[in-house]
């Protein structure tokens, strides 16, 4: 062999096989990530470009007026009817109603109460169709008091958001981690750690938003509670679902959690400004669990987060379950073929004289 030629076949790379080989494995990460970005995109610009109440909750006093708000905004509100200037204002705190109109008989003009820590989105839409619902009386929404106000350190009222999408982002991060050390350590070892890391990791959020910022007027306790259970729940599912499907998985928990499951949790835009379907299932995803309780631990004395409870814990439940029967049946598979290749015969190496 000549010099030249061991030059050259030690210049090729060694261990790499030809690009035309992997092209389509690369081509398919790029369009991955194209997916991916367009779906962050889409959802979280598209819900917002031109969002419609529906079954918007709202109070008004006496029944004359509640019939002719019912008839005037139709499938966009859910018009209760209030006995009295006190009862609409129950129907707000109770997070029955996110406004309440009060006629007024003199010439002061109505009064409208409305829930700000229901969100920007919902309380503007409220306040819109019952001042509608004023002039079509001929009157004027004159006095606007909000029962319960967002925090002080919270004005804008994204902090629930930013909460979740958090804590979700952690919880995914662990997942995948845990699912990298498949072959260091046991599933039990794992799940474990995935368990002490999310409390861990909701400790730390829930400490930051609430003593440190005040941005979460609920109890330190009951926030880590909520944001502990959607760590657990995002992170065993990442690792079920990765587990059952493979590698896709880690591009389905992106879009289940990260990018469906905040979009539609109700923190950037209300639920009751969602498509009905869009809105039933942010509410039925661990983020919009998490972030309806957290608000009603905040604002309305734990409405409503007794069912956002039991939704976090359906998909611990069921992502434990889920991974339990993978493994058993990775575990199995694994077993048959091992005793398999123990059993098949051996050939009898031929003998060169």
């Amino acid at each position: 062999m000549s010099n030249e030629s061991i030059t050259n076949n030690s210049s090729k790379p060694v261990g790499f096989p030809p690009v035309r080989r992997v092209l389509p494995v690369l081509i398919t990460q790029v369009l991955v990530a194209m997916t991916v970005a367009g779906a962050f995109a889409g959802l979280y610009i598209g819900l917002q470009k031109a969002p419609s109440p529906h079954h918007l909750p709202v109070a008004v006093v006496g029944s004359q007026v509640a019939d002719a708000a019912a008839g005037a905004l139709g499938d966009r509100a859910d018009v209760r009817t209030a006995g009295s200037p006190s009862d609409a204002r129950d129907l707000v705190r109770s997070r029955d109603a996110v406004a309440a109109l009060v006629p007024d008989d003199g010439s002061d003009g109505w009064t409208l109460y409305t829930a700000g820590a229901e969100g920007r989105s919902a309380t503007t839409a409220a306040t819109t169709m019952l001042s509608g619902v004023a002039a079509g009386a001929g009157a004027s929404v004159t006095r606007i008091q909000d029962l319960v106000p967002l925090a002080t350190n919270d004005a804008q009222g994204i902090a629930g958001f930013y909460l979740v999408f958090g804590t979700t982002l952690a919880a995914f991060i662990l997942a995948q981690v845990m699912n990298s050390l498949g072959a260091l350590a046991r599933l039990r070892t794992r799940i474990v750690v995935t368990v002490v890391g999310s409390i861990a990791a909701a400790a730390v959020v829930a400490v930051i938003a609430g003593p440190i910022d005040g941005a979460v007027p609920a109890s330190s306790g009951a926030v880590i509670v909520v944001l502990s259970l959607l760590a657990v729940a995002v992170s065993l599912s990442t690792m079920a679902i990765t587990s059952i499907v493979g590698p896709m998985g880690v591009i389905v928990s992106t879009l289940l959690f990260t990018t469906l499951g905040n979009a539609t949790s109700g923190a950037t835009i209300s639920t009751h400004l969602l498509p009905p379907v869009l809105a039933a299932v942010g509410q039925a995803l661990p983020p919009g669990a998490a972030f309806g309780a957290v608000t009603g631990f905040s604002y309305f004395d734990g409405a409503g987060a007794t069912g956002a409870l039991l939704t976090l814990g359906a998909w611990i439940v069921a992502a434990a379950a889920a991974l339990s029967v993978a493994h058993r049946v990775r575990t199995g598979t694994a077993r048959r073929r091992h005793v398999a290749a123990s059993a098949a015969p051996v050939t009898p190496a031929a003998v060169v004289a």
